[in-house]
C-alpha cells in the first residue's frame, strides 16, 4: 500500500507534520521541496530575442525536401 506523508527536515532531523505512522519497515522515496523560491535563471537576459515565430512542420518539409 502507497502512503504519503509530510514531513520537515530541520537540523539534520526529519520532523513529522502527524503522528509517527505505524509502519515496521518500508522502502522510501524521499523528495526535498526547497521553501525559499529559486534565482531567476540567467537565460532571462535572452527574453524576446527571438522574434520570428517558425511553423514546425514546414520547417521540416523544407529540411526534408533538401534531402531528396
Amino acid at each position: 500500500m502507497l502512503k504519503t506523508i509530510e514531513a520537515y527536515y530541520k537540523n539534520g532531523k526529519i520532523v513529522y507534520k502527524d503522528a509517527l505512522p505505524k509502519i515496521k519497515t518500508a522502502k522510501l522515496f524521499i523528495t526535498i521541496i526547497e521553501e525559499k523560491p529559486s534565482t531567476p535563471s540567467r537565460l532571462g537576459r535572452f527574453r524576446g530575442i527571438f522574434k520570428e515565430k517558425i511553423d514546425g512542420m514546414a520547417y521540416q518539409k523544407k529540411m526534408r525536401s533538401q534531402w531528396s
